[in-house]
């Protein structure tokens, strides 16, 4: 009987530590109905988007299509898929306009910027970008890193970032794992 009860409790053990959960976001029944596929890992959850008022809205040539939060705690990190609606648009210049390039006072608080203008991701014009924010008074620094992909219904911008310490690294992890795992949907 003793025997039954450790290999019913190794049998738990085992599918308790299953190793990290892994799901794909952008289909149709996912989280996020986008027009890339991407993977991301667990835990997450989906965020309710802001909404934009009308007044502002017209300003802004993207939308706001999914926000997750990736962790949990000092772990966490938020990462933001938006679609730029105008078609054919250079990737460099869309990631721009996100990043709040042509805003006076953005760059006061922008350091150790990183870009990569011209790359391929999911076999599709890209490029990418990388800084640390170091907000103003008592506010953590925050990593952000951000893709923008040409897909066929406009380009698709992703932006990871975390105030935590570590955060870093954290943006980095998921960042790579979207990248790799992008493939436009068909």
């Amino acid at each position: 009987m003793l025997g039954t009860a450790l290999v019913a409790e190794a049998v738990l053990g085992c599918a308790r530590d299953e190793g990290e959960r892994v799901a794909s976001m952008g289909g149709a029944r996912s989280a996020c109905a986008l027009p890339v596929t991407f993977e991301v890992g667990g835990p997450w959850k989906a965020k309710p988007l802001e909404s934009i008022d009308s007044g502002t809205k017209k300003w802004f040539h993207f939308s706001h299509v999914c926000k997750l939060e990736l962790g949990t705690g000092k772990e966490m990190v938020e990462l933001t898929v938006d679609i730029d609606d105008l078609k054919g648009n250079n990737p460099r210049e869309v990631l721009g306009g996100h990043d709040g390039e042509h805003i006076s006072s953005h760059g006061e608080y922008t350091h150790e910027q990183h870009i990569n203008e011209s790359t391929t991701v999911a076999e599709q014009p890209a490029a990418e970008m990388d800084y640390r924010m170091d907000p103003p008074a008592e506010t953590p620094d925050i990593w952000v890193r951000k893709l923008a992909v040409v897909a066929p219904n406009g380009t698709i911008v992703v932006e990871v970032q975390s105030n935590d310490p570590g955060g870093k690294e954290r943006t980095r992890q998921v960042y790579d794992r979207v990248k790799s795992s992008m493939r436009v949907a068909s």
